[in-house]
């Protein structure tokens, strides 16, 4: 049995501030050790449950962020962020038989903890095909395409609650419950660890059961930035149509092709932010 894990650092226990999410911040080392350990967690799970093989994908910023001296020996990386076609999903293909999303947050807009999509600098929505996602929807749609169901998540209540929404029949952790965008009710890492570990369980017990989602073809994503200005410089790449001032969408042959058109119209929108701030 092989199990793929993408991870990210927001919906992680005890993670509330930029302090900790930012490769710079003054705690962002302790919140990687929470992140890896939340990972081991769900290795050894995995593990004991008869998983032969596990990839885990660093997912947050820079995806270096997972303390390799620590990670579970039964674990293989994805670490590092040049030449990622996937994104998040780096690595996983149609051999896997199950996904788990370990330490997320939920979409740009709700009203919890750390919330954003992709790039909290410069996004305020993205949908596919008009309907809103985050990247937990974006995760759970890209391993559809491949055929493999998203089985497990782990983060706090907002972003659990959209993940089953969109795959009802996912096993969820709940490690936190938002009270603000820089604040939250939290638990102890031991505690957090421990309900990760029982939901894996949950979820392979429940393997055959689980079910994957997929979009239509062709596949429109529409991102809604900051400002104009943004939405100015995203409207640069070619192929995209601008629905409004501030929004730029991009319809794509299947969800692979809008998914890289994406990153590729965030990366624009980022660098006039950064000029402009320069």
């Amino acid at each position: 049995m092989k199990i793929y894990i993408t991870t990210d650092l927001e919906g992680v226990s005890g993670v509330v501030h930029p302090e900790h999410t930012a490769w710079d911040g003054r705690r962002h080392h302790e919140a990687r050790r929470w992140m890896t350990e939340d990972v081991n967690a769900a290795v050894d799970a995995a593990v004991e449950m008869g998983a032969t093989e596990v990839l885990v994908c660093d997912g947050h910023s820079s995806s270096r962020n997972i303390i390799i001296s620590d990670l579970h020996p039964a674990a293989t990386l994805i670490f590092g962020r040049s030449g990622r076609r996937l994104g998040q999903m780096e690595g996983l293909d149609e051999s896997f038989d199950a996904v788990f999303q370990i330490g997320y947050h939920a979409r740009v807009g709700t009203p919890s903890t750390l919330n954003h999509t992709t790039n909290s600098g410069v996004l305020t929505a993205s949908t596919i095909n008009g309907r809103p996602v985050g990247e937990l929807d974006m995760n759970a749609v890209i391993a559809g395409e491949f055929g493999v169901p998203v089985a497990m998540a782990s983060g706090d209540s907002a972003a659990m609650a959209e993940m089953q929404e969109l795959c009802p029949w996912v096993e969820t952790a709940v490690v936190k419950w938002p009270v603000g965008m820089y604040a939250a009710k939290v638990l102890s890492p031991a505690r957090e660890q421990q309900l990760i570990r029982e939901a894996v369980q949950r979820a392979l017990r429940r393997l055959p059961e689980m079910k994957t989602v997929t979009v239509e073809r062709p596949t429109t994503l529409e991102l809604t930035f900051k400002d104009t200005a943004l939405a100015d410089a995203a409207y640069l790449m070619p192929g995209t149509v601008r629905t409004s001032h501030y929004a730029v969408a991009f319809t794509g042959a299947d969800i692979f092709e809008a998914y890289r058109a994406h990153f590729v119209m965030i990366a624009l929108a980022a660098r006039e932010q950064w000029h402009t701030v320069a």
